[in-house]
């Protein structure tokens, strides 16, 4: 139900969800909602960024095609003679932007390809004009709110896919990978009386297939870009394709559009539903208590860690009388990361520890960051199997007293020992719950690339999911991942979704936990629930577990000999745990809605103070917090 016609060189396509529209003359296009309100208007023709001149952009014309349900917008680029071709497919309910078509006459290496640009002479800025940009993980302290004004002119460029560490602009974890970004607009007069029932609703451009390069956003001057980072003048590989595959998505508001992206992608089958077996929903809505936080509060070193601080913090978590049923070993179990062995000297009975547990009636998880090597040797590899900088040396990082590369996933001895690593490493500790860790860790392709090119950027993180996660999952089925990732395009891998990591949320631990559990809510359409962790002070735990209880389960790692107030915990903090912990929902896929938001503001945006939550159809749970939040 879409209707494409041209009208004095406008082309415009109607369907009931939205309206879109491109200018010829101009080569501007607007993107509408359902009542026809603004929601994004921009300068449509890409910039390829090239080691020739730095700019490929510059036209002798362009031209456009109508072909069935697809809109084919050519440019010719004169300083090269080469050919861009943009190809828009409209259904009903979304748009598909889908990847280019590039052909140059000329050598040229292409460094990044960046969308809706305004270029004067040799420079740009992003185009991409809404009032808002709803950018999830923009930061991984509370500083900065994913709900961006625009005209704040904030300017920084942000990663969307995995990478952060050593990517550009602010230093992110939580949410990564996320792959998608939201906009929504007001009226030009967004002050005037009733200027509120003008607002836009929201589009969510989400990527349909992950590409051959890292992931980022350009916010600046009132605008947006999104960028795709290929560096192949650094490489020398060219990509099988060129571009973003968007999936667009509408919805009154962001989170409904986040929530249609979800629904489109199952739809179209380029996701499918997860098989979830009772064993492995049992563990995965199982509340946790996880060593990590008396770890921190003692400022352990990785060496420092041993097996009676873990028998000690076990035993003042039981006396605690909190009704957790999982208990997680948090990091520096390992003797080296990548051997995915313990320590040892430190932990000289440790299966014996884990067994202990599960006879007490307890499923036992580990973290690991499976992508880690500290001593390639130990595996029977060398340095030419980590990820290398583009001078041929392989990429070193540091964590703490740790030195370690990252391994190249891409290489097939790798996949090989690293597979039979993670099989013998289930086959030997049996752990039921994994915290997968740091995949957000992978360098940008500024900095490193892996061997196979075809799986670099956005694509080195699933193919190590692959080679790891899939192993593990082979050797056992009901293996619960926990992880960051809001990503849907990864979603075979991740099981349950943490809020992780904190600790740079001072004072703002359950608003923080609340406004990601606003994002991380709808995975529960995926069958991917939400696991509460917690802030480091036990003040903040009541609110932390009243928020994550409609979307998932609970969760500790609080300290029981105090927190950083000082304080410990209480009678009424604990029976807290222990009511929410009796009336937890036994499904994995549910939808979860916001009450009372707020949609606009710095401060108020994204936060929920109540949440409903419906089952096959059905309310089956009201939280109810007494506003204002």
């Amino acid at each position: 139900m879409f209707n494409i016609q041209v009208i004095q060189q406008k082309v415009q396509v109607s369907t009931p969800t939205y309206k879109w529209e491109w200018d010829a003359e101009t080569d501007l296009f607007q993107l509408f909602d359902s009542q026809n309100r603004l929601i994004s208007r921009a300068h449509h023709q890409p910039l390829i960024v090239t080691t020739k001149d730095r700019a490929e952009y510059s036209r002798s014309n362009h031209s456009f095609e109508i072909r069935d349900d697809r809109v084919v917008i050519s440019y010719l680029l004169d300083k090269s003679a080469s050919r861009l071709t943009v190809s828009w497919l409209f259904k009903t309910g979304f748009i598909s932007l889908e990847q280019f078509q590039y052909e140059s006459t000329e050598a040229q290496d292409i460094v990044q390809i960046i969308y809706f640009p305004e270029v004067t002479g040799d420079s740009y800025k992003p185009s991409m004009y809404s009032h808002y940009a709803v950018v999830p993980g923009l930061c991984m302290s509370s500083s900065i709110s994913p709900i961006l004004d625009l005209h704040s002119r904030l300017s920084v460029t942000t990663v969307l896919g995995s990478g952060a560490m050593r990517g550009p602009g602010l230093t992110q974890q939580w949410g990564l990978p996320a792959h998608y970004f939201c906009t929504f607009n007001t009226s030009d007069q967004w002050n005037a009386v009733g200027a509120k029932a003008l607002q836009s609703g929201a589009a969510c451009w989400g990527l349909a297939e992950l590409p051959q390069g890292d992931f980022r956003l350009e916010i600046r001057e009132i605008g947006i870009s999104p960028i795709l980072n290929l560096r192949c003048d650094i490489w020398k590989h060219k990509p099988n394709k060129f571009g973003f595959s968007f999936l667009i998505a509408f919805g009154d508001n962001y989170h409904e559009a986040i929530r249609s992206y979800y629904k489109n992608l199952q739809r179209e089958k380029i996701i499918a539903p997860k098989n979830i077996s009772q064993k492995k929903k049992d563990v995965m809505l199982s509340p946790q208590y996880n060593t990590w936080g008396v770890e921190s509060s003692r400022a352990l070193k990785p060496e420092e860690l041993t097996e009676e601080i873990v028998k000690d913090i076990f035993d003042d978590f039981q006396r605690s009388g909190m009704k957790a049923r999982t208990f997680v070993i948090d990091d520096k179990w390992e003797g080296q990361y990548g051997e995915l062995k313990h320590d040892e000297t430190r932990f000289p009975e440790f299966e014996s520890l884990l067994e202990g547990f599960r006879k007490q009636g307890f499923y036992v998880g580990l973290w690991a960051a499976f992508l880690r090597c500290q001593d390639p040797s130990a595996l029977g590899l060398d340095e030419s199997n980590l990820l290398q900088t583009a001078d041929g040396q392989p990429l070193w990082l540091a964590h703490q007293t740790s030195r370690y590369g990252i391994f190249d996933v891409t290489q097939p001895i790798v996949q090989k020992i690293l597979s039979e690593r993670a099989r013998q490493f289930i086959r030997r500790y049996k752990p039921d719950l994994i915290k997968f860790d740091f995949g957000y860790e992978l360098p940008s392709l500024d900095i490193a690339a892996p061997a196979d090119l075809d799986w670099a950027g956005e694509r080195l993180l699933q193919k190590g999911l692959e080679v790891v996660v899939g192993a593990m999952k082979a050797e056992n089925p009901d293996l619960v991942i926990m992880y960051y990732g809001l990503s849907p395009l990864l979603i075979d891998y991740y099981d349950l979704h943490s809020p992780d990591d904190l600790v740079y949320c001072i004072g703002d631990y359950d608003l923080e936990t609340n406004r990601r559990i606003f994002f991380s809510s709808l995975c529960g359409e995926l069958g991917m629930p939400t696991y509460s962790s917690s802030g480091y002070d036990w003040g903040s735990a009541v609110d932390i577990w009243f928020d994550c209880a409609p979307s998932g389960t609970l969760g500790s790692l609080h300290c029981f000999d105090g927190d950083e107030n000082g304080d410990g915990p209480t009678d009424k903090i604990i029976a807290k745990f222990n009511g929410l912990s009796a009336i937890l929902r036994k499904h994995a896929v549910f939808q979860t809605y916001p009450v009372d938001v707020k949609w606009q503001g710095g401060l108020r945006a994204g936060f929920s103070p109540s949440w409903e939550r419906i089952e096959v159809g059905k309310t089956v749970l009201l939280a109810l917090r007494t506003p204002p939040f």
